[in-house]
């Protein structure tokens, strides 16, 4: 398997001194990031970008820059500031925890903060919150973390908008940090301290783990840095993700919560055309992306690495993974490590065929960029969903203060998309970028259409404030 060195000319490959954070998953020992090959996906070009095609790159990075896709270097100075308070504040709790605990532990070695989701990919913008694992040793327990941590975050100044979430799927704090965003998770390593040099994607540290919790939250980071030694250039892939990023936010396909791939889901849709375009500059990846999906049959799932490497290692403790004999959801989206799971859950087939629309116009559109008739700015203009949709429903709830109203904005999110369950309705668009949002009131407007019988009717009825007529 080849080793991608660390080279002075090559960033993409690079844990150097302004990428720490990015690469804090690997340890701090790191010198290399290994490009894993998919065996099971040969690439179907091996062409390289010609004088235009840099020419037309050169246009789409400078497109990205003027609709703030990334994040200006002082504010990431911040970030990585609050980074460092929040690992500080943690650490320190971490030593005093477990001296009370009869298992002293040096600082250093006392718990690891890594970043995973668009932060660690190196694709966040401005508005991006960080996803933070902290990773613990194992005499430290899950109740106490989330007992005592979010009573020492409150306490500092710098730290607002505090919620504790520790009976999710996932555990999870959530704060702002010099009005940054963070959405802290904690994990356990079996050992007795985490040492520096200790790589989450290391599969033998999962043997003896004994809460699924823990495997699901080191998941995190782990499909992060699996995607990125997927892929052959890790700045190209960034770039063009950036990309992909963009578009889908624009044209309201981007929430896995409502049906729609989110950030990972993403991710690994962009790696595989990465995958088999290995050569493509970023502006030739984009156009492939809109061409390979648009032909795409998504009974097929979208898989970058073999699932016999996505496996258990020997004392693991089981979970359930995807396999192809599971059943099938509209489209199907692979994570890349144990447990292999499908990152569109939530998929339904309202959701795959508004997507699907979505890339055959972007395909159109973007031979016409590429051959000149068309601006790069016209493929990241906002949907209109007044335009697309004449009828809708708008389901509005109201609180008499922001706590209360803040649960039932996930609640609708939830309720709205129940799988498609309900026959009678033929297209079910929530439009995320639309929902007006305050202290005091949720709104969503949401396409319905087929909506004929009664049966439909009072389903929508309680729950609806009319604006149109359903057809």
């Amino acid at each position: 398997m080849p080793e991608v060195q660390v080279d002075a000319e090559n960033p993409s490959t690079q844990p150097a001194s302004d990428q720490k954070w990015l690469y804090r998953g690997l340890g701090s020992s790191a010198r290399v990031l290994e490009y894993r090959k998919n065996k099971e996906s040969d690439p179907l070009s091996e062409k390289g970008p010609s004088a235009a095609d840099e020419a037309l790159n050169e246009k789409l990075i400078g497109e990205l820059r003027k609709n703030l896709a990334y994040e200006e270097d002082h504010k990431d100075i911040i970030r990585e500031r609050a980074l460092l308070h929040v690992e500080s504040i943690v650490s320190q709790w971490v030593v005093e925890q477990s001296e009370r605990t009869g298992q002293p532990v040096e600082k250093s070695e006392a718990c690891r903060i890594v970043p995973f989701g668009s932060y660690c990919l190196g694709v966040h913008s401005a508005d991006s919150d960080i996803d933070v694992l902290c990773i613990v040793p194992k005499h430290i327990l899950r109740h106490d973390f989330f007992a005592d941590i979010p009573q020492l975050l409150a306490e500092q100044s710098n730290i607002t908008d505090l919620s504790c979430l520790p009976e999710a799927f996932v555990p999870v704090i959530k704060f702002e940090c010099d009005k940054v965003e963070f959405d802290l998770s904690m994990a356990h390593m079996p050992y007795a301290s985490i040492p520096e040099n200790l790589s989450v994607l290391v599969d033998e540290h999962l043997k003896e783990l004994e809460d699924p919790k823990d495997v699901t939250c080191l998941n995190g980071p782990r499909v992060t840095l699996e995607i990125l030694r997927r892929v052959p250039h890790i700045e190209n892939f960034r770039t063009f993700l950036r990309c992909i990023k963009l578009w889908a936010r624009r044209r309201g396909i981007y929430s896995n919560i409502v049906g729609f791939p989110g950030g990972v889901a993403w991710a690994i849709m962009g790696a595989k055309v990465a995958q088999y375009y290995p050569n493509m500059n970023p502006s030739m990846l984009l156009e492939k992306f809109f061409f390979l999906y648009k032909n795409w049959n998504f009974q097929n799932a979208v898989v970058i690495a073999p699932l016999e490497e996505c496996r258990a290692p020997p004392g693991a403790v089981y979970m359930a993974s995807w396999s192809q004999a599971a059943i099938r959801r509209p489209f199907s989206i692979i994570t890349p490590t144990y447990p292999a799971a499908n990152a569109t859950f939530n998929a339904s087939n309202s959701t795959l065929a508004v997507m699907k629309k979505e890339i055959e116009n972007a395909h159109t559109l973007m031979q016409s960029i590429v051959k000149g008739k068309e601006p790069l700015s016209k493929l990241f203009e906002h949907a209109d969903f007044f335009k697309t949709y004449s009828n809708y429903v708008q389901v509005e709830a109201t609180a008499a203060n922001e706590d209360a109203i803040k649960p039932w904005y996930i609640l609708y999110c939830m309720c709205i998309n129940p799988h498609d369950t309900h026959t009678h309705i033929i297209t079910l668009h929530m439009c995320m970028n639309m929902f007006a949002y305050s202290c005091l009131c949720v709104c969503v407007r949401v396409c319905v259409s087929g909506c004929v019988d009664r049966s439909a009717r009072r389903w929508l009825l309680p729950h609806a404030h009319w604006v149109g007529p359903l057809i």
